[in-house]
């Protein structure tokens, strides 16, 4: 069981203590893209923390890449009391992120169980690209009730540094006006590279 640290917060504040920082690393590659798409969604999201419930075991997401196979429990996990306005989470020390070595170009397979794929869930990540500097993406978010997602780098000089399934989303006020959406649960993988090119993609 990974150990965890609590925290309540109001939900704005607890949203943006976990999306990524617009200051940080540029945006490039695959981006979650926000438009009219998301907004049938949005009722069906917030809906979906409302009956997650935490009484059932919390579910396992498996990593593989590099001919190895990391499972792991939520990294952080949210309870939203639209009642009273709050936001409870249970999060992760980084000492207890599970971790894989990958070379650069190598992917990451991953699978999800029921209890994730029965709900909208998207993949962020980073990595280093050829001049060794941070960048970072998003996988669409899957709708279709699929169990697996293949991380391919655009590069194959790219090097994954992080990668972080997210799932059971809520709206927030957007920093620069609007709205965002963020994840109450998540996964979260740590990558070690490895030196030279890879020399296979698994």
């Amino acid at each position: 069981m990974i150990g965890a640290r609590q925290s309540a917060h109001r939900p704005a504040e607890a949203a943006r203590e976990w999306l990524p920082d617009a200051a940080g690393p540029r945006r490039r590659g695959r981006r979650w893209r926000g438009g009219r798409r998301w907004r049938w969604v949005a009722s069906v999201l917030v809906a979906g923390v409302l009956l997650a419930g935490c009484q059932a075991p919390r579910p396992d997401v498996t990593f593989f890449g590099n001919r190895t196979a990391v499972q792991t429990g939520p990294t952080r996990w949210c309870e939203v009391d639209e009642a009273a306005l709050t936001v409870a989470c249970t999060q992760a020390g980084v000492e207890d992120v599970s971790r894989l070595s990958l070379r650069p170009g190598q992917q990451v397979q991953i699978n999800v169980p029921d209890a994730v794929g029965s709900t909208p869930w998207a993949v962020y990540f980073r990595y280093l690209d050829a001049k060794g500097e941070l960048a970072d993406g998003r996988s669409a978010v899957f709708t279709d009730g699929r169990l697996a997602y293949t991380l391919q780098t655009l590069d194959p000089q790219d090097q994954l540094t992080y990668v972080e399934v997210q799932s059971t989303f809520v709206l927030v006020p957007g920093q620069l006006g609007g709205v965002d959406f963020a994840a109450t649960r998540a996964w979260l993988l740590l990558i070690d590279p490895l030196p030279g090119p890879a020399t296979n993609q698994q």
